[in-house]
């Protein structure tokens, strides 16, 4: 079962001061910035615009104090058996897998324990703690408070307000004093600068889970977690990297990025697999803290650094919504290595801004123009060539509300609702394209930026014959069986009556239960058909179009572009005016082989809509079973969610 990871963001707002904060695209944690006070367009409020949290360079490395008031570490599911020394080895395995990335100079050590009774809080003291609170219910959390302006810390402030000064003009570094609370040297800050932050680990008997440290004691026990993954992936917030959508390395890796919100508990080479970082942790470590970007202090080279510039290069751009003509913030881009496969970054388009009262602390929403400032994004890409593709954040595989609130903006606006979709290439993007799987590869060269790679998303018809998903499955169905949607003709000429149609793709919604293992199905079809009361007769020995060992997506829909849009648009347009096709069928097989890979030995399932006693959809009976690809039966419990996605030829 895959649970969720959350971190809680608090602001904290010292002194205001003027200045400029450059805009950001990235997989960051937020911060507001409201320096200067420039009135937004609500009367009393101020412009608050979105910028990412960071550790300042002067407090690096940052020193972390583990709480040593509960030893041995509770145990929810038995008796105790985690000893807080052997914890504390595993944190420093954490933090070790960041701290020792060549090409960035993020630096995070245990320094000491901390005796605190009660829960972490914001006391300047950077606290690892197995303490939560009777309502937290997720694995482990990341709060953390920065400043939300521009600022100057002065000789002995209180910065929480404990009446210990947190602020010196005798240092130029952060230092920490014998109760192991942080001292700020004096000086200018920017806003995004963490002043504060705590990781939370649940172990309640309530709701808790039990914390392993061993390779051996990794099971499919799903309230049973690793700590070293678990703390790998709360660390990386720590240091202000965002969650992710990349939780499938490639053809053949079905394993997540460390910065993905879920970790399967319930397979054990998942979990082991989070404890080490993925390209996308490691490119985004490096990118917000660039090894040899000073000539002193942490980020100058000591020896084992590499710089940088030296390794990677940047490929930059914006996303234009092509129905809303409007900045998309939220859009995840993804750089894929061409030649491997292999999903190497992602990062969050847009640069956003909020409406900010001082007298509450409230956040509001204007309208797109005001909020949403850009479309941007930059990836950090090693030397190589990379297909670029843009993906909505619509809660498949993760929500906007895990990401951050420029994504949650965009969802807001309505802008999250278009299909992945690949670069084109320069001239080509536009929101009417032929062939949206189209990919001109970009490439990647350390040290030189890649720019104008512009994505405008696509204006498409998507005909779902379906509602929500309600369930998956079905676990039980024989190797080799296949699941088919009808399409029927009408809706397809329905489209655009009289005119051409690009037949672009299918849409597959998928999913898996083993988090390490590739959806992987053995083929994918389009085909034609006819239907005869409960039963469908298929030609899939004439496909339209066909993919054998496709890939699906973990809990997600998976794209099927077929080949030459508008020669297959036109084909169908054709046969349907003259009556030769009644019907387009979307065709999915199970893999042949057994046993299915995986700890649970499951084979790939798909989405569901139905099975329940008030559904949100009807039943249309569009869907249909087969285990020998001759006889179709018709499904009247579910429907299975496969789209098919056309576009209104120009």
């Amino acid at each position: 079962m895959k649970k969720a990871f959350t971190r809680i963001s608090m602001a904290a707002l010292l002194a205001a001061s003027l200045g400029s904060v450059p805009a950001l695209a990235g997989g960051f944690l937020e911060s507001l910035d409201i320096t200067g006070f420039v009135p937004s367009p609500v009367p009393g409020q101020v412009n608050a615009r979105l910028v990412r949290i960071f550790h300042d360079p002067r407090c690096i490395p940052v020193r972390w104090h583990v709480n040593n008031t509960i030893d041995p570490i509770p145990n929810p599911l038995g008796a105790p058996f985690l000893s807080l020394a052997d914890a504390t080895t595993a944190f420093n395995k954490s933090f070790d897998a960041w701290t020792q990335i060549p090409t960035s100079y993020i630096d995070e050590r245990i320094v000491g324990t901390t005796a605190n009774p009660g829960l972490a809080g914001f006391d300047m003291v950077n606290e690892l703690t197995f303490r939560t609170s009777s309502g937290f219910g997720a694995i482990a959390s990341t709060p953390s408070i920065t400043l939300i302006a521009d600022s100057q810390l002065n000789d002995g402030d209180d910065i929480d307000g404990d009446g210990t000064p947190d602020v010196s003009s005798a240092i130029t570094t952060c230092a920490v004093a014998p109760d192991g609370h942080t001292i700020f040297p004096a000086g200018f800050y920017k806003a995004g600068t963490i002043l504060d932050v705590d990781v939370q680990f649940n172990v309640k008997a309530s709701n808790g889970f039990r914390l392993t440290v061993n390779d051996a004691d990794v099971d499919t026990v799903t309230r049973s977690v690793d700590l070293q993954a678990t703390a790998t992936h709360e660390f990386g917030h720590s240091i202000g990297l965002s969650h992710v959508l990349n939780n499938q390395k490639s053809p053949t890796d079905g394993n997540a990025a460390t910065m993905f919100p879920f970790i399967d508990t319930g397979d054990p080479a998942a979990e082991l697999a989070q404890r080490s970082l993925d390209s996308d942790d490691i490119a985004y470590a490096s990118y917000f803290y660039p090894e040899g970007s000073a000539a002193s202090g942490p980020a100058a080279l000591q020896p084992g650094d590499i710089p940088f510039g030296l390794v990677y290069g940047l490929i930059k751009g914006s996303v234009t919504h092509g129905v809303l003509n409007q900045p998309v913030a939220g859009a995840s881009v993804s750089a894929t290595n061409t030649l491997t496969g292999e999903l190497f970054a992602t990062a969050f388009s847009g640069t956003s801004q909020l409406s900010y009262d001082p007298s509450t602390g409230g956040i509001f929403l204007v309208d797109p123009t005001y909020n949403i400032l850009d479309g941007n994004y930059t990836i950090p890409v090693k030397l190589g060539l990379y297909n670029l593709s843009i993906a909505p954040v619509d809660g498949t595989p993760v929500p906007a509300s895990s990401v951050s609130l420029n994504a949650q903006i965009g969802a807001i606006f309505g802008q999250q609702n278009f299909n992945e979709e690949r670069w084109s290439g320069s001239g080509l993007e536009s929101a009417v394209e032929a062939d949206p799987g189209f990919a001109v590869p970009v490439a990647g060269v350390p040290g030189l930026t890649q720019g104008h790679i512009d994505f405008i998303t696509n204006n498409q018809v998507t005909i779902s014959n379906f509602g929500s998903r309600d369930f998956v499955g079905f676990t039980g169905q024989p190797a080799g069986s296949y699941y088919a949607v009808r399409v029927p003709a009408s809706q397809i000429s329905a489209v655009n009556p009289g005119g051409d149609l690009y037949i672009q793709e299918a849409l597959f919604d998928t999913f898996v239960f083993d988090a390490s293992v590739v959806p992987a199905f053995a083929e994918a079809d389009l085909v034609t058909g006819t239907v005869s009361g409960g039963t469908a007769t298929l030609d899939l020995d004439h496909p339209l179009a066909r993919a054998t060992r496709f890939i699906g997506r973990d809990n997600d829909f998976a794209p099927f572009y077929f080949p030459l849009p508008n020669v297959l648009g036109k084909l169908v347009r054709r046969g349907i005016d003259r009556g030769d096709i009644q019907n387009l069928f979307i065709v999915l097989r199970l893999p042949t082989a057994t046993p299915f890979p995986g700890v649970s030995a499951l084979p790939p399932t798909i989405g569901l809509d139905g099975g329940v006693a008030s559904n949100d959809a009807p039943i249309f009976g569009y869907s249909y079973v087969s285990t020998d690809g001759a006889t179709w039966n018709q499904v009247t419990n579910f429907n299975f969610r496969f789209s098919l996605v056309v576009t209104k030829a120009d």
